[in-house]
């Protein structure tokens, strides 16, 4: 039987280990309690998980302001058993199971144990009010025995006897069908931006530039020389880490600007227009139409 188990704790270091090697880092081994060298790689396996998933989402490494496509929402509708009745399209895919699995399937069965007495004690406490709402930490089963650690907020819902549970889980590979954030910034014809100065370095002409927004807009080329690069790596690594020109973004920023300005001050729109960087106000009208569709003047001011 010892054999047995360990033979399934092996599988799951395994499993892991490929979860990890295709960019996946949301997934934990579970825990056993023994004291022994299994235990220790099981702990070390998770620790670089988390240490890995961290670095990831580093502000120097990876572009923040987009790593929010790579968190997955999960829902699942409970009936009055707590039986799971529906679920969000991505549950079959972040826990590996089939669909029909999955339905009618009791709640408590895709838990760990020590999850599923928490959430006993969340049953109980359902049953004895008509409108509930909570948030709790509760650990997941996958399919390969593996963990999706979680806050999830559970309530009912009102004048109906189901139960809706939502979390969000971080997935950094393609499992949910999306490309990895790693490859995106980094794929064989990037290689130029490829090491982690450079990107680090792009990150901060973004930064710069939002912090510099009133400001006029310094040329290609004292930009690499204040950050500490070349004119090409520059203009080739912002467009590919942020998928615009920096012309384009600054631009962008500041029509942004402009629209807060019109929306929250009595500023005229003449006045806005020359803070913005535009000549005359035309210009400034057409570009302001080209970026939310409406011009200036059909916007509500305060």
């Amino acid at each position: 039987m010892d054999q047995e188990i360990n033979q399934q704790r092996i599988k799951n270091i395994a499993q892991m280990l490929l979860e990890m090697a295709a960019g996946n880092f949301a997934y934990r081994i579970p825990r056993t309690g023994n004291d022994d060298e299994l235990e220790g790689l099981t702990v070390l396996v998770n620790w670089v998980a988390e240490e890995m998933q961290e670095s990831i989402f580093h502000g120097g490494y990876v572009n923040p302001h987009y790593s929010y496509r790579y968190v997955v929402q999960s829902n699942y509708i409970l009936d009055s058993n707590f039986a799971i009745k529906d679920f969000s399209a991505d549950v079959p895919k972040l826990l590996g199971f089939e669909s029909d699995d999955l339905l009618g399937k009791d709640f408590a069965e895709i838990l760990t144990k020590k999850s599923a007495l928490i959430w006993k004690t969340v049953k109980d406490e359902i049953a004895q009010n008509e409108t509930y709402q909570i948030t709790v930490p509760l650990e997941f089963f996958t399919l390969d025995k593996l963990l999706i650690p979680v806050y999830c907020s559970i309530s009912s819902l009102w004048q109906r006897t189901d139960i809706i549970i939502s979390s969000f889980s971080v997935v950094i590979d393609d499992l949910m069908g999306k490309e990895s954030l790693l490859r995106e910034v980094i794929t064989a014809d990037e290689q130029k931006i490829h090491n982690y100065l450079d990107v680090k370095s792009t990150q901060a002409v973004y930064d710069y530039i939002l912090a510099n927004i009133d400001s006029t807009m310094p040329t290609l080329k004292e930009l690499s020389q204040v950050f500490g690069t070349n004119e090409y790596k520059l203009k080739n690594g912002f467009r590919q880490l942020f998928k615009i020109t920096i012309q384009q973004f600054y631009n962008n920023e500041r029509l942004k600007r402009s629209q807060l300005l019109i929306k929250e001050t009595k500023i005229p729109l003449k006045t806005i227009a020359i803070m913005a960087g535009f000549s005359t106000y035309p210009n400034f009208s057409r570009a302001f139409k080209i970026k939310f569709g409406y011009s200036p003047t059909k916007m509500a001011r305060r």
